[in-house]
């Protein structure tokens, strides 16, 4: 994926805020409790981890900025790549807005009461408390990077994930909930019909 210009731009948001701070590459993010690090990450650098429950549950992703890794105090970004078919449910954040970068065209997106066609290099706003879902409909993989404005999803990303490698323990609905919960994200009860109310839809 070619985020060359997402990384610039977030690597000069780091520095600038925090100018007097050592730089480091992107595989040694690690520094000082409470001291933020400024990145230069390449596409592959960040935190690799493995979905181990929902609908997404074996889908790779990455975290590229967070508590962990870079020491952020209020973003969190990571990278994933949406396989042809492959859904993101509907669900909402109730504590961050949400800017999804899609690099390739083919996916549908719902987010709110919109619903349009993604074309290459297309910028999705998310406000809080919005629904939001992507559906890759093309035949190619979509890769994605999700940025949020504050500190709290990566709570329940980290949470519902293992290292690649590692045993994937499953996780119960029960489980799940009270990690959203934790995350700061609430998911839509599909037993309550295929869409949430006041979302756009065919």
């Amino acid at each position: 994926m070619k985020q060359n210009t997402v990384i610039l731009a977030m690597v000069i948001v780091f520095v600038s805020i925090f100018p007097a701070a050592q730089q480091h590459g992107g595989k040694s993010a690690k520094q000082a409790a409470g001291t933020p690090t400024p990145l230069i990450l390449q596409e592959n650098d960040g935190d690799h981890l493995v979905h181990r429950a929902g609908p997404l549950g074996g889908v790779p992703f990455t975290i590229k900025v967070d508590r962990q890794f870079g020491n952020a105090e209020d973003f969190f970004v990571f990278s994933e790549t949406l396989a042809p078919g492959q859904v993101i449910p509907f669900h909402k954040h109730h504590n961050a807005e949400e800017i999804l970068l899609l690099e390739e065209e083919g996916t549908r997106v719902i987010v709110g009461d919109k619903m349009g066609n993604a074309g290459a290099h297309s910028l999705i706003f998310i406000p809080r408390n919005t629904w939001i879902s992507a559906t890759n409909t093309s035949n190619s993989p979509v890769h994605l990077l999700a940025i949020f404005s504050r500190l709290g999803f990566e709570q329940y990303m980290r949470a519902i994930s293992a290292k690649p490698g590692e045993a994937m323990k499953p996780l119960n609905q029960e489980e799940l909930t009270r990690l959203r919960s934790m995350g700061h994200a609430t998911y839509w009860d599909t037993a309550k019909g295929e869409y949430p109310p006041g979302v756009a839809h065919p």
